[in-house]
């Protein structure tokens, strides 16, 4: 499977190594805070004019269809241009797209440019994930990649915050995640690019790979399909059952500081053991996890101890299943399959929300998480296939 190992050429020097992981990661994860401010900018911005909660989140839905054709078109763009150059220019684009949504008063308008920020930001994520990937090493792949999600869920859970400061008002918060975004490509002005020749070899179509790692990619859909749901509904559910807005908002903070405390110490155990024995004991636990919460729910110290392990567990899913695909593939073929991987993300997360919201119309509250439970149990089959 994949090609041979010197088809992805790496850096002259372990030190020039480590300083190009160290540039990637800080990279994406301050990229990870400009989203995670301007996600919620956008949403509030429409609130404030008048706009209905469904057009509003049809809305901010766009974003996810860019999110599957971004990937797509990314291969080939990093064949011609390198990691680097073409991450550089995703950034330039970025910025002068949000601020352009500034300029710009009509919805129909921002639908577009919402996609097209989907496009643009899904290719940074799928040319990083590659690039670290490429640049971890065998031995220590699980732990770089749990050390990149951690590192990202902190850039998430910032992002929001700095919408206290900035407020939603003006061109004050356009700018501040525009120069986040700057900020961003910084790091990359330093970094060399031991991947500049990957256009040597042609990039299969991310389409293909599916075929190839059926269940791989079915591993990634699915957890796509529970962060949506998570980030969008959780709080709804916390709501519901009493928590207050507060509180409720609070539940998916839980999740994030799950994230960040236990991706290490799981991409650590994924390097020591088989990653899909790794899959399968993060899938059990989130089965366990979504179980657990309609009976934990009127006591919240143990309600938010839960949410923190669920969210550690659940969330070391995606940078395993990274790892699996980094141990099996290499130079140009690794940039296909993680197009691939970010498409089936995007995928399930186009479902998540509309599955999850059916679910909490049909069992109100608890639907959410049955059926998460539901799909984590899938999950758990899954893991058991002969070909995994």
């Amino acid at each position: 499977m994949g090609l041979p190992a010197e088809s992805a050429p790496a850096p002259v020097s372990a030190a020039e190594r480590r300083w190009n992981l160290a540039a990637a990661i800080t990279s994406v994860t301050v990229f990870g805070m400009g989203i995670a401010l301007g996600g919620p900018l956008l949403s509030l911005v429409l609130e404030g004019r008048g706009v209905d909660a469904t057009l509003n989140g049809l809305n901010a839905a766009s974003t996810f269809l860019g999110v599957i054709v971004g990937p797509l078109l990314t291969p080939r763009a990093v064949g011609r241009f390198g990691i680097r150059r073409f991450l550089l220019g995703c950034f330039a684009i970025d910025i002068a797209l949000f601020l352009l949504m500034k300029l710009v008063d009509s919805i129909g308008a921002w639908f577009v440019l919402r996609m097209t920020l989907g496009i643009v930001g899904s290719s940074i994520f799928t040319a990083t994930e590659a690039w670290i990937n490429l640049l971890a090493d065998d031995a220590g792949r699980g732990r770089i990649l749990g050390i990149y999600i951690a590192s990202l869920s902190a850039g998430f859970g910032i992002g929001p915050l700095l919408l206290s400061i900035t407020g939603t008002a003006g061109w004050t918060p356009f700018i501040a995640a525009s120069l986040i975004v700057a900020i961003a490509a910084i790091p990359l002005l330093a970094a060399g690019d031991g991947t500049r020749d990957l256009g040597r070899t042609p990039a299969q179509s991310p389409l293909a790979v599916f075929a190839r790692e059926p269940i791989l990619l079915f591993t990634v859909a699915l957890f796509g399909l529970y962060e949506a749901a998570i980030m969008t509904l959780l709080p709804i559910w916390g709501v519901r059952i009493g928590l207050g807005e507060k509180l409720g908002a609070a539940t998916v903070s839980a999740i994030y500081f799950g994230a960040i405390a236990l991706q290490v110490p799981i991409g650590w155990l994924s390097d020591k053991v088989e990653r899909r024995a790794v899959v399968r004991l993060c899938a059990a636990a989130g089965l366990a996890g979504a179980a657990l919460l309609p009976f934990v729910a009127s006591a919240t110290p143990v309600l938010f101890a839960v949410l923190f392990l669920w969210g550690g567990f659940t969330t070391a899913i995606y940078p395993v299943a990274l790892a699996m695909a980094g141990e099996r593939f290499r130079g140009a073929e690794l940039v296909s399959v993680n197009a691939a991987i970010v498409t089936g993300y995007g995928l399930g997360a186009l479902v998540g929300p509309v599955l999850g919201g059916a679910a909490m119309d049909a069992w109100n509250p608890q639907g959410l998480p049955a059926v998460l439970a539901l799909l984590f149990a899938v999950l758990v089959a899954s893991t058991f296939a002969r070909r995994h």
